[in-house]
């Protein structure tokens, strides 16, 4: 597909800014354990339909990575209020994803600060569970079309991977 660039949105306010978290400083919502694969019941199931449309199961993952983890690290660097990137996207799927990620129309991976160096997560659960190919069980697996090796056979990053993410 190629290049192509994106302003990351921050719908949010003058106090946010896009920067560079890393995934062990991140509380989801309804993920307690997330290298555990505890998931509330609900987790996949509510999202399974719109995700199998973007045919997440086809996606290059590896791709991905290797484009948020660029813009991770520039944004580790300098963080901004709506910076402009530059990504290499393999297909469609790949750009839509990254797109989505950073807010083609609303931030979508956005999280507030809790005080104590951690982050709660409000918008982009989904999204950084398949970046971060957290555990999932069968059931989980079967409805996203996702292989028992997960989105990719690395298996989950470390916690200490950062992630671009919209901190208020």
């Amino acid at each position: 597909m190629g290049a192509f660039s994106l302003t990351a949105n921050n719908d949010i306010g003058s106090q946010a800014r896009w920067t560079s978290v890393p995934l062990g400083r991140l509380e989801f919502p309804q993920v307690p354990e997330p290298y555990s694969g505890d998931f509330n019941d609900d987790f996949w199931p509510s999202r399974h339909e719109e995700y199998n449309r973007l045919e997440w199961d086809a996606m290059d993952w590896q791709a991905v990575r290797d484009q948020l983890s660029q813009a991770a690290q520039r944004l580790e660097r300098h963080p901004e209020q709506q910076p402009e990137l530059e990504f290499e996207a393999p297909s469609l799927r790949e750009r839509t994803f990254l797109e989505m990620w950073f807010g083609y129309g609303d931030p979508s991976v956005e999280a507030s600060e809790t005080g104590d160096g951690h982050y709660r997560i409000g918008y982009g659960q989904h999204r950084i569970c398949a970046y971060a190919d957290y555990p999932m069980d069968e059931r989980d697996r079967d409805l996203m079309r996702i292989p028992p090796t997960g989105f990719l056979p690395t298996g989950p990053l470390p916690p200490t991977t950062r992630i671009p993410v919209l901190t208020h």
